[in-house]
């Protein structure tokens, strides 16, 4: 069996491994996605009969909730979501009350999304565990607010500000009306519509690939995907850390090991895969679907949340040996 049989087949028993252990019992069909769960993010837990009208409200609080899962591990940005304040989150994740404290807001920074990203210098104050910035040190703020409630990264307050600021009154069925006139191909609506959601302040390729897969992509029953058949996510693949190294295992080095470039040869491999071979119902190729199973077999911390039995004992009919449970050596995932 040459290098590449071999990847695709390790693919392909990660799938197998997925369906089989996850979908449908942790996350897929019949099962509540983590952004509509109170349990696990409190008040930011989205009403899916919403999102499948397509509400502005609705699918803005998703863009919002799902733009936090950024640079730490899922279950810990879960918890400060769960425990953040019912008030706060409103006002992070309503747009119309967004609005409101924008243009109450005495800032000269807050009137375009352009002048706002550039010149907000918003940061966590760690010594008196609040926020602040050099434009108005001392004017309480809606953004400030949002960054100390966060309690991570310096800037990551901003981020509802300058969603609300691209999108305006809007919102994202302006953006969803706009992708269907720039092109009659799905897939190609679907693409353009992560390109625009990037633009927001700290989203980027991968967090707007998650957020647009998450309302095109059917097949994988995690949510609504409320913006299909107009567009179709199927091909865009969430290269995030774990998917990240398990493709750089796969390519032994070979190539450009940039996001594009990763997420191009993962596209690639996985359209090689027949899922209509492993399930009934599937369709013959979706990449989105095969990351998911990879992203969710090479997450440790997830799978113990879930209550997976490799927590205790590896299996002994393992599909590939970059399972986190075989080696000790890969920490927290």
């Amino acid at each position: 069996m040459g290098p590449r049989a071999r990847i695709l087949d390790e693919l392909e028993g990660i799938v197998a491994w997925y369906l089989r252990t996850a979908f449908g019992r942790w996350e897929g069909p019949g099962i509540r996605p983590f952004y509509a769960d109170p349990a696990r993010v409190g008040r930011f837990a989205v009403d899916l009969d919403a999102v499948a009208a397509r509400a502005p409200e609705a699918l803005f609080q998703v863009l919002i909730t799902l733009a936090a899962y950024q640079s730490r591990r899922d279950v810990d940005i879960m918890e400060i979501q769960r425990t953040m304040p019912v008030r706060q989150v409103i006002a992070m994740t309503a747009p119309r009350q967004l609005g409101v404290l924008v243009e109450q807001s005495p800032c000269r920074h807050l009137r375009d999304a352009p002048t706002f990203e550039r010149a907000c210098d918003v940061r966590r104050d760690f010594e008196r565990g609040s926020a602040t910035c050099g434009t108005r040190p001392r004017t309480p703020c809606h953004v400030k607010d949002a960054t100390a409630a966060i309690g991570r990264m310096g800037d990551l307050g901003k981020l509802p500000t300058s969603a609300w600021l691209r999108l305006r009154q809007g919102g994202l069925g302006r953006w969803l009306v706009e992708a269907c006139d720039e092109d009659r191909d799905p897939r190609k609506r679907a693409a353009w519509m992560v390109e625009q959601v990037a633009t927001i302040y700290r989203i980027g390729v991968k967090l707007a690939s998650m957020f647009v897969s998450a309302l095109s992509v059917p097949e994988l029953g995690i949510g609504v995907a409320a913006w299909s058949p107009e567009l179709d996510g199927s091909r865009i693949v969430v290269v995030d850390a774990n998917v990240g190294r398990a493709i750089r295992s796969w390519r032994r080095g070979r190539g450009a090991d940039t996001y594009v470039a990763n997420a191009r040869w993962f596209v690639a491999a996985a359209d090689e895969l027949d899922l209509s071979r492993l399930r009934v119902g599937m369709p013959r190729s979706s990449p989105r679907f095969v990351q998911q199973a990879v992203y969710l077999f090479r997450s440790r911390s997830n799978r113990i949340a879930y209550g997976d039995s490799c927590r205790d004992a590896p299996c002994r009919a393992c599909p590939s040996t970059l399972c986190p449970f075989r080696k000790k050596a890969s920490a927290r995932t």
